[in-house]
């Protein structure tokens, strides 16, 4: 089950454990344009290699908060050897 709103830049997706709290790219960046993301070099070259992607300043996508609804659960078993 995943239910998600967001407002402004903010999206909160909702989990059967957990909520998760993050914010979006900025959609006025000039560098990204809202996508969040920054493509380095050149295009798709001749070879179809791909350009490089990096994320942009205005948004941490490795950033985010977690509220925990309930404990998590921890499975202790021991594995014959």
């Amino acid at each position: 089950m995943r239910n998600s709103i967001t407002i402004q830049r903010w999206r909160i997706d909702l989990y059967e454990n957990a909520i998760y709290v993050q914010r979006q790219p900025d959609p006025r960046c000039a560098d990204c344009h809202g996508r969040g993301d920054i493509v380095r070099g050149p295009g798709i070259g001749p070879y179809g290699e791909e350009p490089d992607f990096e994320p942009c300043p205005c948004w941490d996508p490795y950033r985010n908060l977690r509220i925990p609804l309930r404990p998590r659960t921890v499975i202790n078993e021991r594995y014959p050897f």
